[in-house]
């Protein structure tokens, strides 16, 4: 078992990550555990953090709405488009959006033709819906907001408490000179920071080895919609995922082989004028520790489970990234890592020509399919979040999907490799196309800056989708449209160390997340899943992307069955309360 206080400096830090990493593309043949595991879910964590005894209060109800609609936001944050960094954040803009990225929605319950679902229909198999998407449904991550002078409360740090949408505070002090020095060059002069910590077990407990591979998607599915929910107000964020990690463990009281910072990301907020946090500074250079210190954090949290198992293989993956001393990778290397050798060796073809050259089954120059103009998502990027569900069993093909909400579930898609982290994007959708009206059944690549489909070789979508899909929970031949993530994993961890792995994972969640609010702005069905044979898809899209191409991440998209049997109570306010200005805290 790894030892979390003897890191172990000068180990081949990449090569860990790059051997986990090979056995999550693998685990279809070969399991990841070396002895059976089966998950004890009457001895399950809890869904949150909880800290016993820490003193808390209420969070206000309900910020005033945005006046950008998902569409707008999502076009938006497309490359190549400027997003506003005027506007700050406010008391109540940072408790919508904690509310509607992790808090409590609504509770649901609902009847599908998932056959491992017994008992679905019973009152005690309810769930608690939330805005943000997560593997298997337990939100591993945990927030906290460490607030500096001008915040609104007490300077100190806050937990988010996800049920009663309210903050808890465990440390009195403001800290926040502590995280711009472990974010080093370019922390600039904020005073507020969300740190997003993620608990190993939360999900190890269901998914074992795979965990590590589950969370690190789905920090980019939060991550995702926290950048999503400040653009429409205005504001760009720009999430941190590089940073002296061990000082913030510190700083949280944390071990950071259970649980870690993954990212940081700084608010932009209203100060008065000529106030500048107090050591606020150009930062250092990559990632010069900060200084140490004890940590302010006093509160205790208490964990439900009698027995907590640790796997070897995440965890030293996990590790590898919290102690690699290397600095960001520039966005040149980046791309460089991202780009095929079929791009390479086709760097003199104009985007035209490049547009063109994809070789059909025949192996003949086959033609792009332009897409239409998406359909608008006239829905408030709230309404999305709150409506956002997982289709599971019940697509269905009884209609095809229109070209047009293709159109416009691809654009939020290439809107969601957009994490604001300065980099170029690692990831592209390889597109099956079902019952898609006015486009042909086949296997495409999406083409961003074209908007348009590039038919590629590779199997017919029946049955090859369904073969290679492990689960029982989806009927894919009556998705519409699958989408499969891929990347260049072994380049990018090669490129940018440990953290790289983590980002790429972080950039398919957030794709999965815009993904989820196009399709729920547009009232289809969606699905996430990571249960498919890496390696047979792998080996079916290799002819066409090259052998260093692997998928990811698989989303589903279509129409459901009409009338489902559905029970969904909301529990968010309906209209703005007295207490929406902060003023109060």
């Amino acid at each position: 078992m790894p030892d979390s206080s003897e890191p172990g400096a000068g180990k081949d830090r990449a090569g860990t990550v790059t051997r986990y990493l090979d056995a999550v593309l693998r685990r279809a043949s070969v399991p990841m555990e070396a002895e059976p595991f089966e998950p004890d879910w009457q001895d399950r964590p809890r869904s949150h953090k909880v800290y016993r005894g820490a003193p808390g209060f209420p969070l206000p109800d309900q910020a005033p709405q945005p006046p950008l609609t998902l569409g707008e936001v999502l076009a938006a944050r497309r490359p190549g488009c400027r997003q506003d960094r005027e506007a700050v954040f406010t008391v109540p803009l940072l408790a919508d959006m904690l509310r509607y990225s992790y808090g409590w929605l609504s509770r649901r319950l609902q009847v599908d033709p998932n056959p491992g679902r017994r008992g679905q229909a019973a009152a005690t198999h309810a769930e608690w819906a939330r805005g943000s998407a997560a593997g298997g449904g337990l939100y591993p991550c945990e927030l906290y907001w460490v607030c500096g002078r001008g915040g609104g409360p007490l300077p100190g740090v806050y937990h988010y408490e996800q049920p009663r949408h309210s903050l808890r505070r465990v440390a009195t002090a403001d800290v926040s000179s502590r995280v711009r020095a472990a974010l080093g060059t370019g922390a600039g002069t904020e005073a507020q920071f969300l740190l997003v910590t993620t608990r190993l077990w939360q999900n190890a407990f269901k998914y074992g080895e795979f965990g590590y591979h589950c969370v690190t998607m789905d920090l980019g599915c939060l991550l995702g919609t926290w950048q999503t929910w400040a653009a429409a107000y205005g504001i760009g964020l720009r999430p941190r995922l590089w940073f002296d990690e061990p000082e913030l463990d510190r700083l949280l009281g944390l071990d950071p082989a259970t649980e870690s910072v993954l990212a940081v990301v700084p608010l932009p907020w209203r100060r008065p004028c000529g106030d500048v946090p107090e050591g606020a500074a150009a930062g250092g250079q990559g990632l010069r520790p900060a200084t140490p210190g004890p940590s302010p954090v006093t509160a205790t949290a208490a964990e439900r489970s009698r027995a907590v198992r640790r796997f070897p293989a995440a965890e030293s993956a996990h590790l590898a990234a919290v102690y690699d001393p290397r600095p960001v990778p520039s966005p040149e290397a980046l791309a460089e890592a991202a780009r095929t050798p079929a791009e390479e060796a086709e760097t003199a073809r104009t985007p035209a020509e490049e547009a063109v050259a994809a070789p059909g089954p025949s192996g003949l120059v086959a033609a792009t399919v332009p897409l239409p103009a998406p359909t608008p998502l006239a829905s408030g990027v709230a309404a999305a979040l709150a409506d956002r569900r997982s289709s599971f069993g019940r697509f269905c093909a009884h209609r095809p999907l229109a070209a047009e909400d293709l159109s416009a579930l691809l654009s939020a898609a290439a809107a969601g490799r957009q994490l604001g982290t300065g980099q170029v994007p690692l990831t592209r959708l390889a597109v099956f196309v079902q019952h898609v009206a006015d486009v042909p059944a086949g296997l495409y690549l999406y083409d961003a800056g074209a908007h348009a489909l590039v038919p590629l070789p590779g199997p017919a979508p029946h049955p090859f989708l369904q073969r290679v899909y492990t689960l029982t929970n989806y009927n894919l031949e009556q998705a519409a449209v699958a989408l499969f993530v891929l990347a260049r994993p072994h380049a990018v961890v090669a490129t940018a160390g440990p953290r790289g792995y983590r980002l790429l994972n972080a950039e398919a969640g957030a794709v999965a997340q815009t993904v989820y609010l196009a399709a729920a702005a547009l009232g289809t069905g969606c699905g996430a899943a990571l249960g498919f044979d890496y390696e047979a898809v792998h080996a079916a899209l290799t002819p066409a992307v090259g052998t260093s191409t692997w998928p990811l991440l698989l989303l589903m998209a279509g129409h459901e069955r009409p009338a489902p049997a559905r029970f969904d109570a909301s529990v968010t306010p309906r209209a703005p309360s007295a207490r929406t200005d902060g003023t109060n805290l």
